[in-house]
């Protein structure tokens, strides 16, 4: 009986050997399937932070797009210069400004060359409200060219309902 006792304390040591192996192994197993788990989750995050927003590139794509659909632009030139005279601090001056109207299409071509006269004629009326000591600076003949774009685009808008004209550019400044 003895030898059974022993036998079963032996197996009862095998026993607990066994479970420390096997939950050791179970640990190791779960590390494993914690790790792989993770990799993938990192693999997924990453491709829809990278690849997931397709949607928001096509449009964006669609928008550029539309914008170089744009038609190439024209340039319309005053048929004659501007002169006009204008009162200075110390003296008068004289101006002469040789303008060039930046359209897009034919069909603005055509409105604008039809309006031509009525465009000149409030164009040259800015002008004659200048003073020579504002034009004389940069800044002044930049401004006077910023006043000049908005007087065309009302003009315009109020005869075609269109502003029409994009850029008023100052071909020729002189000023004696």
């Amino acid at each position: 009986m003895a030898n059974e006792d022993q036998d079963l304390e032996l197996d009862v040591n095998d026993d607990k050997n066994e479970g420390k192996t096997s939950g050791g192994l179970g640990k190791g197993k779960l590390l494993i399937i914690i790790g792989i788990v993770l990799v993938i989750s990192l693999a997924v995050a990453a491709y829809f932070l990278f690849f997931g927003d397709d949607k928001k590139t096509e449009d964006t794509k669609e928008e550029v797009e539309v914008v170089e659909k744009k038609e190439p632009p024209e340039y319309i030139g005053f048929p004659q210069p501007i002169t006009a005279n204008l009162p200075g601090a110390s003296k008068n001056r004289t101006v002469q400004i040789k303008m060039t109207f930046m359209v897009r299409g034919s069909d603005s071509v055509a409105e604008v060359k039809k309006h031509m006269p009525r465009l000149k004629n409030d164009v040259l009326m800015l002008v004659s409200q200048q003073t020579a000591d504002i034009l004389q600076t940069p800044e002044g003949r930049v401004e006077l060219q910023a006043k000049a774009l908005e007087t065309v685009q009302q003009t315009l808008t109020e005869l075609v309902g269109k502003p029409l004209v994009e850029k008023v550019l100052f071909v020729n400044f002189v000023m004696q």
